[in-house]
């Protein structure tokens, strides 16, 4: 009688795993693109990886989405490139500026490199800039950095991220869930969305771009037991949930999401993207509701990248104001490094998607 239970469990087991399996490698069959996420990530590649520009947040976003891009397709050749643009900063010959979360967010890039060749010489610099966020902490357990700018998320998030990912201490996990969390409490709405700031009480698209991000970044790493993986979840789901009713027609989503006037932008469509797909792929969010969203999104995204590689329709840098009109203006700049970033890592999570991996 064990003998036939045993058998009948592991039957049940068995083409559980198979169902699971076969629906897994079915996703790539379901989604439908028009324009290769490969082929644009190489063209967005081509485009940033010799431009001149200081190292800002953006451009580190844009080579760390080389590196993530370059992993996702088995291209070492690509990573090389990125690995020959730190060099001034492996050598000694340059250092970064520290101090501030856009500042610090630079650990990402040699985080990944470390990652990805095994150089402890990447590792160091990467992991002092994750470690002097939390050397004076607040009394809430906070970065003394915190500003509660929807930006931070991400700046501080994925930083500790990747200090994780780097080397699996549990610090740097626990830091970046407190962060993330505490910033939901205080810039979620009910909604779903985030506001900007505060008092600048309006649902910007890249804003919103950053705190998909963080949250992708980081669900991508929390193991299901923490503390703060169920509250993480339920606050991507809820956004995830909310981007789908604001889509606009064409595919994009626009610089204030909930007003359909505004232009459409495309550094936050690409992390909008980044955050959907790989929540499909990693079964946070069901397929059938949302693959029309993403084979949408996608390939209207693909089309706003010209034949120079440069992404068009990408919003310039934008602080934070209690006004609506400046968010409504704020210039557009083909070729942004906000925009080649997004579309950057909205490829690396196509591909993923994919080919299931």
């Amino acid at each position: 009688m064990k003998i036939k239970l045993i058998v009948f469990f592991a039957f049940i087991f068995t083409s559980t795993v198979s169902l699971y399996t076969h629906a897994q490698n079915n996703i790539s069959k379901e989604i439908q693109l028009e324009i290769s996420p490969e082929t644009v990530g190489k063209s967005i590649i081509s485009n940033i990886v010799d431009r001149r520009f200081g190292w800002r947040y953006q451009k580190v976003c844009s080579y760390y989405g080389g590196l993530i891009f370059a992993y996702a397709i088995n291209d070492k050749s690509i990573s090389n490139m990125f690995k020959k643009g730190y060099a001034p900063f492996y050598n000694g010959i340059r250092k970064p500026h520290s101090g501030h979360v856009d500042y610090n967010v630079f650990g990402i890039w040699p985080f990944e490199l470390y990652r990805q060749y095994g150089d402890k010489k990447y590792l160091n610099l990467a992991k002092e800039l994750a470690d002097t966020e939390w050397e004076n902490p607040r009394e809430d357990g906070l970065t003394n950095l915190t500003r509660f700018w929807i930006d931070d998320m991400y700046m501080v998030g994925a930083l500790q991220v990747q200090a994780y990912r780097a080397t699996k201490d549990k610090v740097y996990i626990d830091r970046a869930a407190l962060q993330l969390k505490t910033y939901c409490d205080n810039l979620q709405k009910p909604n779903g969305l985030f506001h900007h700031r505060d008092d600048a009480p309006f649902f910007w698209g890249r804003g919103n771009g950053w705190a998909v991000a963080a949250l992708t970044e980081l669900l991508l790493v929390l193991p299901k037991d923490h503390e703060y993986y169920s509250d993480i979840l339920k606050a991507f789901q809820s956004m995830m949930n909310t981007l789908l009713k604001y889509q606009d027609p064409n595919g994009m989503w626009h610089q204030l999401i909930n007003d359909s006037k505004s232009y459409v932008e495309s550094s936050c469509t690409g992390m909008f993207l980044y955050g959907l797909a790989s929540g499909v792929h990693k079964g946070w969010l069901p397929m059938g509701k949302y693959r029309h969203c993403i084979e949408k999104g996608w390939n209207a995204l693909a089309s706003y990248v010209n034949e120079d590689g440069e992404t068009e329709n990408v919003c310039v840098g934008t602080n934070a104001k209690n006004n609506k009109k400046h968010y409504l203006t704020r210039p557009k700049r083909p070729g942004n490094f906000h925009g080649q970033a997004a579309v950057l890592w909205a490829a690396t999570a196509m591909i993923r998607l994919q080919n299931n991996k």
